[in-house]
């Protein structure tokens, strides 16, 4: 009986102390995406984070925009372990938005997760990354289209 009340508190107690702790210990932590070839001078660097193929590419989970003024920047954010599907454009106007031509291609540069390169439309599936407790920093290579 004593012994199955030290358990409970034990328990009890354990069970406050890690609703205190870091989120980092409940599968958080910081996604580090490094940003390469950006084009200077010219506008900011736009990395969007999408944890949904709902909105993908309309509206991001995690939006972070970066200034231009070397040629590598490093982008961070505080989200839960999964999935994510990462793109990344240089605003080179700062007009808020990535500028088209009139059959659609971007013509300002642009990248992908998994430095994918796509023919078309970008696929959700094809951008994704994975990023868990182990996982290292990601590195996306602006591209311009033409």
């Amino acid at each position: 009986m004593i012994l199955q009340q030290r358990f409970s508190i034990l328990f009890t107690f354990t069970m406050v102390m890690a609703s205190f702790s870091p989120l980092s210990s409940f599968g958080q932590g910081t996604l580090t995406i490094q940003v390469v070839n950006i084009q200077q001078p010219g506008g900011n660097v736009v990395v969007d984070l999408y944890n949904s193929e709902t909105g993908w590419l309309t509206t991001p989970y995690k939006r972070l925009e970066l200034p231009s003024d070397q040629r590598a920047r490093t982008a961070s954010f505080q989200v839960p372990y999964g999935t994510y599907a990462v793109t990344v454009h240089q605003d080179m106007n700062s007009n808020g938005e990535t500028d088209m031509n009139f059959l659609g291609i971007p013509k300002e540069p642009v990248g992908f997760g998994n430095n994918y390169k796509p023919f078309g439309e970008p696929k959700f599936k094809s951008a994704l990354i994975e990023f868990n407790a182990t996982a290292r920093s990601q590195e996306i290579e602006l591209y311009e289209v033409f």
